[in-house]
Order: C-alpha cells, then structure tokens, then sequence
C-alpha cells in the first residue's frame, strides 16, 4: 500500500474537518437538532480518518501490542461507515421535517440496520473474521460479510435519496436540498477504495463532501428561523405556492398566536421571550403528524401547515401542541407559562391568501375569547 498517499489523502480530510468545526464554533452555531446531527457526521468521520491511518500505518508491524491495536482501530474504522450513513439519514430527514417527533420514530426505524451492523462488529471482536481479519502477523484481511458495510451505507444513502424525492412531491422541501451533494462523491469514494485495498479515498470524500453540505446550507439556512429552529415565513409563501400546485384539497393548516407573550418580555426582559420561542419551536417540533412542516411567521405567530391532512389529523394535531404545552408548564423552570390561540382551516383551493385570512381569523376570534376570560 502506498503510505504517502494514504498520509496526504487523510490528512486532507483531517484538515478539512476540523476547519468545519472550528469555523461552527466561531460562527456561534446554535445546538438545535440539525447542528448536532451535523457535527456528530463531522465527529464520526474525524474519528474514522484518524483511525483509518493509524490502522494503515501499524498494519502488519510486529512491536508489542499491535495485534490489540490493529483490531481496535479497524473497528472503529468500519463501524463508523454505517454510522455516518445513519446519521445522514437522520439529517436529511430533520432538514426537510424539522420533526423532533418524526425523528425518534425514524431512529427506531432507520437504527434497525445499524444495529446489525455493530452486532456483527462486536462479534468479529471474538476472532470470527466475519467483517475483517488480523492474522498472527497483524496484517489486515477483509471478511466473507465486509459487502454487508457498503451494501447497508448505500441503504441509507438510497433512503436520502427516497426521501427527498418524495418531500418535493408533497411540496415540503426546497428544490436545492444538497442531498446528490453529500452521496455521489461518497459513493464515488467509497466504490474506489472498495475495489483498490490500500487506496484512501472513502473518507477523503465524505471529507469532502461535508464541506459540499456545509456550503449548500448557507442557502437553505435563509428559510430556517434561527431563534425557533423551526421554518421562516419566507419558507411558507414557498410551501404554499407549490401545495397550490399539486394537491391544495389536503391542505390543512393552524394558525397560533401565543398568549400574553409581551408580559414575558416586559416582565422577564427579551432574554427571557427568546427563550419562549425556543420552547415553543421544541414544543411544535414534537407535536407535527408525518408531511407537516412548523413555521414562525413573525413575532409570537406560528403555523404547522398539513400537506396531506385530514379533520382528524388536524384535531389530533392541536391535542398534540395542547399536550405539549401542558408538560412544559408543569415541569418547566422558567418564570413564565405558555399557551395558545389557535385558528384552524382547510384550504379552500382558492388562494392562499384567503387561506390565511380564514386562519388568522379564527385564531382571533379564541384570542378574544381568552382575554375575555384573562383580563389583563
């Protein structure tokens, strides 16, 4: 195997890893759901170059110990293939959803494959030589089940794939979602190496490709409200022009101001109500039923737009926030409380404008019914 290139390919990748998270330290990036699966790609792929090298570097030399270290380090190597390609998946699905509720259930989902993986992995520890082999002489060999890596990566690859095709169906996503950004240099990098043993190019290009995402995102971050973490209003005139396009007949929407929102700022100070806004994106995050999108329009005024609704989901859609709502204020610490005024429409398939008017007045009309009963 050629060390050099090994050493300059890897310690490009290296470079450029730890420029992305130097630049998201300096820059302030928030911890919201999708930075930390973000940086939890940037950590496995960093923890993959650096063992990939020392694996190349120490394979087949004969000083105390390397057998031990070969196996450790080829481990954590291959068992970081599938977990970035998880990981991703998980991403994806956040960026176009921003579900925390969905999200859980796409873990269980999408983990099942992972875990058979890393099984797999734990019992090639005992010497079985499934996934990889060390002989006496510490030399690294591939194993009968080591297709089973790339076959179950390019599983969760073709899910991101899948997924995304389908959010622009149900005109949920944006049309530049870098999804082909971040797979088709993967694949690329990962075939290479699959086919050349002692090539290093995998996750040189995975390297690669997550400076790819993190540039493509700079754009998709224009429509994500950065106090909230949920979609911005710009997102929602986008959601709505295209949802009039394919299929308004299932569009489904509420409209939520929240209650007395300007005494917590002028009790508690503007700290204080971004902190409310935070909790409430959390709160909507974990309360949207599957191809439903949360959006902050403005100030203290949210929408969750239904893409294919019905009565019944959009009932159980408002229990869902009403629940959530309910949790935090008997576990919270904060100073304040929360709650909503809520107005709920199908859209007509007429225009989105009379769509939001019937929205915003409905919403209105249980506002005035709560300061009747909470007279300031």
């Amino acid at each position: 195997m050629n060390i050099p290139e090994i050493l300059v390919a890897n310690g490009t990748g290296i470079i450029l890893v730890v420029f992305l998270f130097l630049l998201r330290v300096r820059n302030s990036e928030t911890k919201q759901t999708g930075a930390v699966l973000y940086d939890g790609m940037l950590a496995v792929t960093l923890v993959a170059l650096v063992t990939e090298t020392i694996s190349f570097l120490i394979d087949g030399q004969p000083f105390r110990g390397c057998h031990t270290l070969v196996v450790l380090t080829n481990t954590l190597c291959t068992g970081s293939t599938v977990l970035v390609g998880f990981l991703w998946c998980l991403f994806v699905d956040f960026r176009i959803y921003r579900s925390t509720r969905r999200l859980h259930r796409k873990i269980l989902t999408l983990g099942i494959p992972l875990l058979l993986v890393q099984l797999l992995m734990v019992i090639n520890l005992f010497g079985t030589g499934l996934i990889f082999h060390v002989s006496a002489e510490n030399v690294y060999s591939r194993g009968p089940l080591n297709f089973l890596l790339y076959a179950t990566l390019f599983l969760y690859f073709a899910e991101s794939i899948y997924r995304v095709t389908r959010s622009k169906q149900t005109g949920i996503t944006i049309e530049f979602f870098p999804v082909f950004y971040f797979v088709i240099p993967c694949i690329l990098g990962t075939v290479v190496q699959g086919i050349f043993y002692g090539l290093s190019t995998g996750w040189l290009a995975v390297a690669v490709a997550m400076v790819f995402i993190h540039i493509q995102l700079q754009n998709f971050n224009t429509f994500v409200d950065e106090t909230s973490g949920l979609f911005n209003r710009k997102y929602m005139n986008f959601y709505l022009e295209k949802a009039h396009k394919t299929n308004p007949r299932q569009l489904y929407g509420i409209m939520m101001d929240v209650n007395d929102f300007k005494k917590i700022n002028d009790r508690y100070g503007h700290s204080m109500g971004d902190r409310a806004i935070r909790e409430i994106g959390k709160i909507l995050s974990a309360s949207l039923p599957e191809d439903a999108v949360a959006i902050r329009m403005a100030g203290d005024e949210f929408v969750i737009l239904l893409s294919r609704g019905n009565g019944k989901m959009l009932e159980d859609t408002r229990a869902a926030i009403e629940d959530g709502l309910r949790h935090f204020n008997q576990t919270t610490t904060a100073p304040f409380k929360l709650s909503f005024s809520m107005g709920l429409a199908r859209y007509n398939g007429r225009s989105t404008e009379s769509f939001l008017n019937e929205l915003d007045q409905k919403m209105y009309a249980e506002k005035k019914a709560y300061h009747q009963e909470h007279p300031r």
